[in-house]
């Protein structure tokens, strides 16, 4: 058979790729390790901490311009933390001190903590926040029918209702020391390990606490 016979018709959509294994890890690369690879990078040639630190903040503005161009959707939780970025660095060049753009990157984990907070008050009153977080996935997983038998397991189900404040509380517990340890890292941390150790705070609290959540909700059957 010709090569011809194997050609695509003309005007006929292209065959769409899947994405690899690894697709998932990139942007995690890019937004927090191409930012660490561009700081230590410069301080290895020569640049003062100032400004690698304010070269490094310009990795994730270019990265939120990049996704923009390319899918035309307004992320407005990227900028929104874009805008805090941009404000840190116009106060850091006031000042000439590099730990204000530590502490401008803490306070944005500590807006974070305060969803933290919400999670643990939600535990003592009412339901517990995580079913409102929960509920689109559940929607997404078993549709309109499933997510009404998922909720209504709260009102009959005292094991559901434990597990899921016991969950609350783990996830509320670990976002505000989250925010806690970037707070005071960012103002006691040696100025040249701090971007690096700040880094890790949240990886190291993040894998055990996924692999407590996957465990336990099987373990309970919390899930939908």
């Amino acid at each position: 058979m010709s090569p011809a016979a194997h050609a695509r018709p003309a005007g006929a959509p292209a065959a769409r790729k899947n994405p690899g294994r690894l697709a998932p890890l990139i942007p995690i690369a890019v937004d927090l390790v191409l930012p660490m690879v561009v700081l230590y990078g410069l301080r290895a040639a020569g640049a003062t901490l100032w400004q690698a630190l304010v070269a490094s903040s310009a990795v994730p503005v270019l990265v939120v311009i990049v996704r923009f161009v390319r899918r035309r959707v307004v992320d407005y939780s990227a900028l929104f933390v874009l805008v805090l970025m941009v404000f840190g660095v116009v106060l850091s060049l006031l000042t000439g001190n590099p730990r204000t753009l530590l502490v401008r990157d803490s306070w944005i984990w500590m807006l974070v903590g305060v969803a933290g907070v919400w999670l643990l008050a939600s535990v003592a009153y009412g339901r517990p926040a995580l079913m409102v977080v929960f509920r689109s996935f559940v929607l997404t997983k078993v549709g309109p029918e499933g997510l009404r038998e998922w909720e209504a397991r709260w009102d009959h189900d005292a094991g559901f209702r434990q597990g899921l404040r016991t969950l609350t509380a783990v996830w509320g517990a670990a976002t505000v020391l989250n925010a806690v340890l970037h707070v005071i890292g960012a103002f006691v941390l040696p100025l040249d390990a701090a971007p690096l150790m700040l880094n890790l705070i949240w990886p190291v609290i993040a894998v055990p606490l996924f692999a407590f959540h996957l465990v336990y909700t099987k373990r309970k059957d919390l899930r939908a």
